[in-house]
């Protein structure tokens, strides 16, 4: 009786492994593993996002235009999360002694108003488990098969005992207890505290912008139909304080992807000093009135209804737009009424953000 009940536990263990092999290892891991699809550089491996950091400060060497290099850093996260790999990428390159791409990644920090990291001379101590790669996909895959083939062997050494005793005639039940040490967890990674050398922090405060001096300018944009790569961009520039940013005016949406049918405007504006860029959305009656065609265009700034004399604000970290229409016409004809520009004047007055 007792060794009735000790086979049926084993069997159940067996198939319990046996299970567990076959639905976890080989169909879940091997037949249909997760495939990953569409993901953006911010959900790629830490390794992957300095390849990318990397190529949009070659990018930005070749062609310096901080608006184009901020809308790809955003890709990558919030402005803490680009800091930290792109001290993460120079501490890298300047261990593996490549200061060229050292240079281009404090370029690309400056260019977009973060902060120019440096790396203190001391060598970087070796991660723990460098040598082995890291504890991987195929590691995960040894470990578990190995403590498989464990409980396997411990279960057929129960079984043999339990058979061996049984036919001796022992009535009495030994109960053995098998315990696995799970793996230790690996050490916690001390945090490093990268230094700002005084040369690149004068560099910093240099690149800045100055907060004396009156700073007002003005720009007109006017839209007309036929060109679907419209986009009028202005300077935003000082005697003082030179280059502060940039803002501008660009097709938000065309009806049916009819460059002649634009029904609604993005008017922008990129602060230096800020790696996000402001944006509202200037929208036709159509547009404004179409409760479809308005959500999908709530993603990319806030509504503005576009009629004659119409005043929106933009605020930056250090910059404001006032933006007002100055004129307004609609094509008439096919498709819905008012619902396609035929001409837009924009008016943008950028000033200093008031002092707080």
């Amino acid at each position: 009786m007792n060794k009735g009940r000790n086979t049926n536990w084993l069997l159940v263990g067996g198939a319990f492994l046996a299970g567990l092999l076959l639905g976890w290892i080989v169909l879940g891991w091997w037949l249909f593993p997760v495939e990953w699809t569409n993901a953006t550089p911010r959900d790629l491996r830490p390794a992957d996002q300095q390849m990318f950091l990397r190529t949009v400060a070659e990018a930005f060497q070749a062609n310096p235009n901080p608006a184009t290099a901020v809308q790809r850093l955003q890709t990558l996260g919030d402005r803490s999360a680009v800091q930290a790999l792109l001290e993460q990428a120079v501490q890298d390159a300047t261990a593996a002694g490549d200061l060229a791409g050292v240079n281009q990644l404090n370029a690309l920090a400056v260019g977009v108003g973060l902060s120019a990291p440096a790396v203190a001379a001391e060598p970087t101590p070796a991660e723990p488990g460098g040598e082995t790669g890291g504890f991987g996909v195929g590691n995960l895959l040894r470990l578990l098969l190995g403590l498989a083939v464990l409980l396997l062997g411990l279960a057929l050494a129960a079984w043999l005992i339990t058979r061996r005793r049984a036919a001796r005639g022992e009535v009495a039940e030994e109960e053995e207890t098998y315990e696995v040490a799970e793996p230790a967890a690996p050490p916690a990674y001390p945090e490093r505290e990268v230094v700002l050398p005084a040369a690149a922090a004068a560099r910093g405060a240099a690149a800045a912008p100055s907060s004396r001096g009156p700073l007002a300018q003005q720009f007109v944009a006017t839209f007309v139909p036929g060109d679907e790569t419209y986009d009028e961009t202005f300077s935003i520039e000082t005697p003082d304080a030179g280059y502060l940013g940039e803002c501008g005016v660009s097709i938000g949406e065309m009806l049916n992807g009819d460059p002649n049918r634009v029904t609604a405007l993005e008017v922008w504006l990129f602060d230096k000093s800020d790696i996000r860029t402001v944006t509202k959305v200037l929208m036709s009656d159509y547009a404004f009135g179409n409760p479809g065609l308005r959500e999908k265009l709530a993603s990319r700034g806030d509504a503005v209804l576009v009629q004659p004399n119409a005043g929106f604000v933009l605020d930056a970290q250090t910059l404001r737009l006032e933006g007002k229409i100055k004129s307004l016409e609609y094509l008439e004809g096919e498709g819905p009424p008012r619902s396609a520009f035929r001409r837009v004047t924009v008016e943008m007055r950028v000033m200093r953000q008031p002092a707080a």
